[in-house]
């Protein structure tokens, strides 16, 4: 899905002269698939460790010389990078949201080039009464939230209930939305007009993999590329969610012969009744197939 999203930032420059900026792991899964796919060169990968043996499995891993480390904390090695290229920013955390994850979509706005892309996936706590394991006592989800990242990052009047399945997801989206509008207002504050930066979302994914997880993201432009962001045309995607509408992936339990034979009769075709198959995972698939990873099965 970012992939295609990402093959419409023509009209900003040509893809391939885009710089990423990512969270690679020992796996580089996104690093190879954007650089395969978009012809991406420029690549960092930020990695937070600073133990030497760690580090020297990453550079062992990593599956082109052009992907540079940068060990250390996203919140340090983000204030130290050149700002000159068009970026694409995944900022792609293991954590839930955070200060220092806020921190670090402050430093992408204020400093971003325009036509910059900037993606963050955290995690979605449990809803439910949890431990307050400072002060050891049972604090409300709400209070939690307010502990962590302030009463004034927090809407005000959210309820309990507010939270329920996929409530806090909202939250978080809510608050990371205001982050980056609280960003460009200080860095729109000294720039003429038609120089002021703005940022419109594209991506509301909601999934789970082990557990519930967010991801939100847009694209910075300033005023004067307003009929160039048009002409991206991200709008017709069918997974842009431009505002609290969200694009929840499901993923179907579906062999590879299932998967096979389901395809046949896509994208217009009914689906044979004698495929085995229940109608809701059929739907699934139907929605996300072009974006399914592609996996080969082999007997060992």
């Amino acid at each position: 899905m970012f992939v295609e999203a990402f093959r419409r930032l023509a009209p900003f420059a040509r893809v391939d002269s885009y710089r990423y900026v990512g969270f690679g792991s020992v796996y580089f899964s996104d690093f190879s698939l954007f650089h395969r796919a978009l012809g991406f060169v420029e690549m960092i990968s930020i990695e937070a460790t600073d133990d030497v043996t760690v580090q020297s499995r990453f550079e062992f891993n990593r599956p082109y010389n052009s992907i540079k480390m940068r060990f250390g904390y996203s919140q340090t090695v983000l204030p130290r990078l050149s700002w000159e290229p068009r970026t694409i920013f995944w900022l792609d955390y293991d954590t839930t949201l955070t200060l220092d994850v806020l921190g670090d979509v402050s430093t992408i706005c204020n400093k971003a080039a325009p036509g910059s892309v900037l993606i963050v996936t955290v995690c979605i706590p449990r809803p439910g009464a949890i431990k307050d394991s400072e002060e050891n006592d049972i604090a409300t989800p709400i209070e939690l939230l307010k502990k962590k990242l302030g009463a004034d990052l927090v809407p005000p009047n959210l309820e309990s209930k507010d939270l329920a399945g996929w409530g806090m997801a909202a939250v978080y989206r809510m608050i990371i939305s205001n982050q980056i509008q609280e960003a460009l207002k200080q860095r729109n504050g000294v720039l003429p007009q038609n120089s002021k930066i703005g940022y419109d979302q594209i991506f509301n994914f909601r999934y789970a993999d082990g557990m519930k997880i967010l991801t939100v993201g847009g694209i910075l432009y300033d005023e004067g590329q307003r009929n160039v962001l048009a002409s991206c045309g991200f709008s017709d995607l069918e997974f842009y969610c431009s505002g609290d509408d969200f694009y929840e992936i499901e993923t179907p339990l579906l062999t590879f012969r299932e998967m096979r034979a389901i395809e046949r009769d896509f994208p217009d075709g009914m689906v044979p009744a004698q495929i085995p198959i229940d109608k809701e995972d059929i739907d699934k698939f139907r929605r996300i197939y072009r974006f399914f990873p592609t996996f080969a099965e082999a007997d060992v």
